[in-house]
């Protein structure tokens, strides 16, 4: 009895150091994926090897470097890359609703999923081009075909693709997850054999460690995996009357791009302006109502006040005299002799 407690804390003890020394290795590992290097397998097979050469390391068994298990056959190999794959499109589009039912079309025909969709513009008392955004989450073998179809149904005016190659995260996440299910396996063992309460304690503790490390990974390689088989394209989709043209390469095809466009906005312009003068008459009548009624207003208020009648008064007699005082100067310069020798 006294054998077995010193063999279970012994193996407890190895256990918690593995667990450091895990920890050690992953940051190991980290440094090596920030430097450039080439992944053939080699790497995995070193890193394998400095597991079992480490004092106090857990083992590295050959299932861990084993290229007929599930995912290593292809992730030890270029081909078998783990890439994650991001698009981003914007697309103008004449025919936005005919535009934004075959996106939904094309997603669900592919085997994919919208994450996330929106539209909006054309309010009621604002009225704009309409647009949308939508996150596909499209099967990775078939993205490619995915991008080619809305290129073919709009405009493309922007296009970005980014992958970036996990692999070698995605490889150390299944080791550790091989490597925490063989302790958990062993602490499992040891507890059914257990019977001081001390050790069945530690046992117990070091079981929920490892059962949330294990949980942990197993939810990262998840994550994992879904971004790897479905590829993500963030569309963003603008409603237009007149799709951007491509560029120009000449300088007289840039000044007839130009030409035309400044035409178009004149022509844009005037109907916008018709439309808004047209639409506003009803604005247009109600305010002419109301200055007529208030010049209405003013005029029989000046009317019926005696002050402002004379004031009138007197300026019109000033202008009756002023005029009679013209045309007498008038009639006098006209009966003046032109020769001063008659006068």
């Amino acid at each position: 009895m006294k054998k077995f407690r010193i063999l279970a804390f012994a193996l407890i003890f190895a256990f918690i150091f593995t667990g450091c020394s895990a920890s050690s290795k992953e940051l190991s590992s980290n440094f090596k994926e920030d430097i450039f290097y080439d992944y053939d397998g080699a790497f995995v097979e070193e890193w394998a090897q400095e597991s079992v050469e480490e004092p106090g390391a857990m083992p590295v068994t050959d299932s861990v470097i084993d290229k007929s298990s599930a995912s290593s056959a292809e992730d030890f190999n270029p081909q078998g890359r783990k890439l994650i794959r991001t698009f981003n499109l914007d697309v103008e589009t004449l025919e936005f609703d005919d535009f934004v039912a075959a996106v939904k079309k094309e997603v669900s025909a592919l085997g994919g999923y919208l994450e996330s969709s929106g539209v909006s513009g054309n309010s009621y008392n604002y009225t704009s081009s309409r647009s949308a955004d939508f996150v596909c989450r499209i099967p990775s073998d078939k993205v490619d075909e995915f991008v080619n179809t809305v290129g073919g149904l709009g405009n493309v005016t922007h296009s970005y693709e980014d992958a970036k190659d996990i692999t070698l995260s995605y490889v150390d996440t299944e080791a550790r997850i091989k490597s925490l299910q063989t302790e958990y396996d062993q602490l499992l063992e040891l507890l059914s054999e257990a019977e001081n309460i001390d050790t069945i304690i530690l046992l117990q503790q070091r079981l929920t460690e490892v059962r949330y490390q294990l949980e942990s990974y197993q939810s990262q390689l998840r994550t994992y995996d879904n971004l790897v088989d479905y590829s993500t394209v963030n569309l963003n989709v603008y409603e237009v009357k007149r799709v951007t043209s491509p560029e120009p390469e000449s300088v007289w095809q840039r000044i007839g791009n130009d030409f035309g466009d400044n035409v178009y906005d004149i022509w844009v312009g005037a109907e916008d302006f018709f439309v808004w003068f047209v639409a506003n008459i009803p604005y247009f009548i109600i305010w002419a109502i109301i200055i007529a009624v208030i010049l209405v207003v003013l005029n029989l208020v000046f009317k019926n006040n005696p002050h402002i009648q004379e004031r009138r008064a007197a300026k019109k007699a000033r202008k009756e005299y002023k005029k009679a005082q013209k045309l007498a100067n008038k009639n006098h310069s006209d009966k003046e002799p032109e020769n001063p020798e008659e006068k």
